[in-house]
């Protein structure tokens, strides 16, 4: 096992163990925080090693993702920002959900559906299938319809349903999940039902 792999490994198993964390302590998440949550750290993974090997192997043979592309050190910094954001966008989705941090979430998610998914039309348009390619390191190639097919259903239409819920919840600190209007209207009923019978509003105190 190369020393790359090593660095992949042990990095995927920090980022996701932040991930399972963050996810742990939000009791209010729903469908959506999941599924979007474990796109975007799909895509950080994928970029997990390029910032580091990019300054380091001589070998390396380069960073691209859909119409942007960087040789030897020159990628550092790109992939570096694209891993910290794809992170970040994971990391907030399952840890907040909500709040001005979304807007984040949502230009980053409209920007790669357009990088990716324009890079994904034009292929189409040439018909050249086996250029779309996702290539990780001299690891594990995927190419033609296999990989179309992941950054259409993995990325592209992820990351545009995220972007339009990204920024609804942005707005006003978005709205409750399910579950938490659920509890909220549990508890209403049982205040209304205490009320109609004792003769006074019993409150209690909510987490």
């Amino acid at each position: 096992m190369t020393v790359w792999l090593w660095v992949v490994l042990v990095s995927l198993i920090v980022y996701w163990s932040i991930f399972s964390y963050l996810l742990g302590r939000n009791r209010r998440w729903d469908v959506p925080v999941i599924v979007f949550g474990i796109s975007h750290m799909f895509f950080a993974s994928l970029s997990v090693a390029a910032p580091i090997r990019s300054l380091l192997d001589p070998g390396y043979m380069g960073y691209q993702i859909g119409f942007v592309r960087f040789e030897g050190p020159a990628a550092s910094l790109p992939a570096a920002l694209i891993l910290a954001w794809g992170l970040a966008a994971a990391w907030i989705t399952v840890a907040r959900g909500r709040g001005r941090w979304m807007i984040l979430v949502a230009v980053g998610d409209i920007l790669f559906a357009l990088n990716l998914g324009g890079s994904l039309l034009l292929v189409l348009l040439r018909g050249d299938f086996a250029g779309m390619k996702i290539q990780g390191g001299e690891y594990f190639t995927i190419s033609g319809a296999g990989a179309m097919s992941i950054i259409l259903f993995v990325v592209v239409l992820p990351f545009v349903a995220s972007a339009i819920w990204a920024a609804r919840r942005a707005q006003s600190g978005g709205t409750a999940p399910p579950l938490a209007q659920e509890m909220q209207e549990n508890h209403t009923d049982s205040d209304n039902k205490t009320k109609s019978i004792d003769g006074f509003r019993y409150s209690e105190s909510r987490i």
